[in-house]
């Protein structure tokens, strides 16, 4: 049961887990579509209109010559391959000048991969064939093709000397290496597979890169080659539902950076429902990549979708975006370790049973437990419901802010826009402020979003984001504690960040976030108080009532200097926990309500308590010093919300009965 220490033996033997560039971790976009220059600069633009983050732009197999490949087309070529499917040279009708459109995209901050299926070898209609041919010893003339053989060590060098360098010094960033189409080589027992992408990781390791693939599974030992194709998936629940337990139980051969082709691939189209859940997993998964075939009825863009749905997806990557410190820290720690950023319960709980049971659910790093919805919602209630298995400890679930004690085994209903998340009660989850991709601007400030509880304390992972350096300890950690000292003070410790790597942060500003607690009596910043502002201001303090959470905006300082933040609470931490446990849900479930009833019009409307009730959160944010009194207000109303919302069944029962099942969430556990 030593799960953990097995795995770090096994990096040991079997090489570690390399950490991908910090790109990775942000949004991609794929679609297998032969997009023209043009078209993939308007979806960018789109992704900017509508304010939704992007890292990388896959180009799919139509960046190079395919002659009008179909499904229903036969021709091969000299490979036995069907013409088109391979090849290294640009489709000139689709991008007449490729090296603007790479310049275009690496201004844009966006990294660029193109696909490859290599197994044509190189067929004489290639730009680079002449160079190709005489290279391996056969007279262009001929017009023989160049057969394919990855093990062959005069093959490999002039595969990549002369059809990938030239690409990449136009700038193609990385390599989707695709289906290979063979499974044996000219060496016994080797996969070329395997051997490609060892091939493709190493040279860009000797260029001196970061080395990045994406690549097909090609066996134990393909950990060390980082992002992972698990090929096309169906777009159907099933499949969505098959995922998590599939990737977390990867870990166990270290292949911790799948990438799934969120929305699935065949045939195409999806619901919106199916997509917004699919896009909800992706945050909690490790690679956030949207994709799906050649069929114009299949639509990956979120803002194509209607506008709930689209707002929610939004607000998903934007969370994506928000936790990518926390995703780097623990793609740092897999890398020291081998054990992978999402991994089953029962590294961490091998003694218990449910950690083996509850396989739709996973470790999302060292604090968080994702248990995703891959089912749809009653058409009754517009609530889907999850078993979770909570383990020892207290367990605070994010979207709600309700606490659990486990160990315990609970039965939830979640909205669309809810997503099964518990976080371990004192743990600090470091994040970041809202960016267009992750090399917008520099993390600053650092959000440190620290849970409620006893005590905590993490340590913070930075380094250049795409060099070698983090292998030669160029890195910094920052650790940050917290703690509480008698019974109404909490004390938040920042140490000074030890380290150093090429361009870093040498200041920036903090920003604390403590949901769960009431508004303070006092702040202070090293000794000094912080005031009350409603503003973000720097240093300044406000409350957001909606979410319970108190914003602690520090100035910027030097990244290397220590600082302390005392906060005094009007009480002792527990007094008033009956009042605070899960009342962002109920003030969710609130707003989520008034819609459906507004849908009564011209017969009846939302009644004014729930509207009354609905504002709680927004009158304690105009003023904390109240939040008490609106808290009780808010538990004395919800059964009068109730009752005046029960009497509406005669006007539409189905609505009613809908908004019911929201509001009968209110209180439970």
């Amino acid at each position: 049961h030593e799960y953990k220490q097995a795995l770090g033996d096994f990096t040991k033997v079997a090489g570690k887990i390399p950490m991908p560039p910090r790109f990775a971790f942000g949004v991609w976009w794929s679609r297998y579509w032969a997009y023209t220059d043009k078209e993939f600069k308007q979806l960018v633009g789109e992704f900017e209109i509508h304010d939704v983050p992007l890292d990388v732009l896959v180009i799919d197999m139509d960046w190079h010559l395919t002659f009008g490949l179909r499904w229903w087309d036969k021709t091969r070529d000299q490979a036995g391959q069907r013409l088109g499917w391979s090849g290294y040279t640009w489709d000139r009708t689709l991008f007449p000048d490729p090296e603007e459109f790479l310049a275009w995209c690496e201004a844009k901050g966006l990294k660029t991969p193109l696909n490859l299926h290599p197994a044509s070898g190189v067929q004489p209609h290639e730009a680079r064939y002449p160079e190709m041919a005489r290279a391996m010893g056969i007279d262009p003339v001929t017009e023989k093709y160049v057969p394919f053989d990855i093990v062959d060590k005069r093959f490999a060098a002039n595969y990549l000397k002369i059809l990938h360098h030239p690409l990449e010094e136009q700038g193609v960033d990385f390599w989707w290496v695709d289906w290979q189409q063979k499974h044996t080589t000219n060496i016994p027992g080797v996969n070329p597979t395997w051997w490609l992408n060892y091939v493709h990781f190493t040279d860009m390791e000797r260029q001196g890169k970061r080395p990045l693939i994406f690549h097909r599974w090609g066996g134990l030992g393909n950990h060390r080659y980082q992002i992972g194709f698990s090929g096309d998936a169906i777009s159907v629940w099933e499949s969505l539902a098959f995922q998590p337990n599939f990737t977390a139980t990867a870990s166990n051969v270290c292949y911790g950076y799948w990438s799934h082709d969120i929305g699935g691939h065949m045939p195409g189209p999806v619901s919106p429902e199916l997509y917004t859940r699919w896009v909800q997993y992706g945050v909690f998964s490790p690679i956030l990549r949207t994709h799906t075939t050649k069929n114009p009825e299949a639509e990956r863009r979120i803002w194509a979708y209607p506008v709930d749905h689209f707002l929610i997806m939004r607000d998903a990557f934007l969370l994506r975006y928000a936790l990518i410190p926390y995703i780097y820290t623990a793609a740092r720690q897999a890398y020291d370790t081998g054990v992978s950023v999402c991994r089953p319960m029962y590294y961490d709980y091998p003694e218990a049973d449910e950690a083996y049971e509850f396989s739709g659910q996973y470790m999302f790093g060292n604090d968080i437990i994702v248990a995703p919805i891959t089912a749809p919602v009653s058409s009754e209630s517009m609530l889907a419901s999850k078993s979770i298995w909570l383990p020892d400890g207290t367990w605070i679930e994010w979207f709600t802010g309700m606490r659990f004690k486990g160990p315990a085994c609970i039965e939830r209903v979640f909205a669309l826009d809810e997503i099964p998340v518990y976080v371990k009660a004192g743990s600090i989850i470091p994040m970041q402020p809202e960016m267009r991709n992750t090399s917008a601007k520099p993390v600053d400030p650092l959000i440190l979003n620290i849970f409620p509880g006893d005590s905590g304390t993490v340590r913070i992972y930075e380094d250049q984001g795409n060099s070698l350096g983090y292998k030669k300890d160029e890195s910094v950690w920052t650790t940050v504690r917290h703690l509480k000292t008698g019974d109404e003070t909490l004390k938040i410790e920042i140490l000074g960040a030890q380290g150093q790597y090429p361009g870093m942060t040498e200041e920036r500003a903090l920003e604390i976030q403590l949901p769960g607690v009431l508004p303070p009596e006092t702040v202070t910043w090293n000794g000094r108080q912080i005031q009350f502002s409603r503003e973000k201001l720097e240093p300044s303090w406000r409350y957001d009532g909606d979410k319970l959470t108190l914003i602690i905006c520090l100035p910027r300082v030097s990244i290397r200097e220590e600082g302390e933040v005392l906060i005094k609470l009007p009480g002792p931490f527990d007094a008033h926990t009956h009042l605070l446990d899960g009342v962002p849900g109920r003030l969710a479930r609130l707003k989520r309500v008034m819609p459906l009833l507004n849908s009564l019009w011209s017969k009846e409307w939302s009644p004014e308590i729930l509207i009354y009730a609905a504002q709680t959160g927004n009158r304690i944010g105009i003023d904390p010093g109240n939040a008490v009194e609106e808290l009780q207000e808010l538990k004395r109303a919800l059964p009068e919300v109730i009752k005046q919302v029960s009497a509406l069944r005669d006007v539409d029962a189905i609505v009613v009965d809908r908004a019911l099942a929201h509001l009968g969430e209110l209180g439970q556990k």
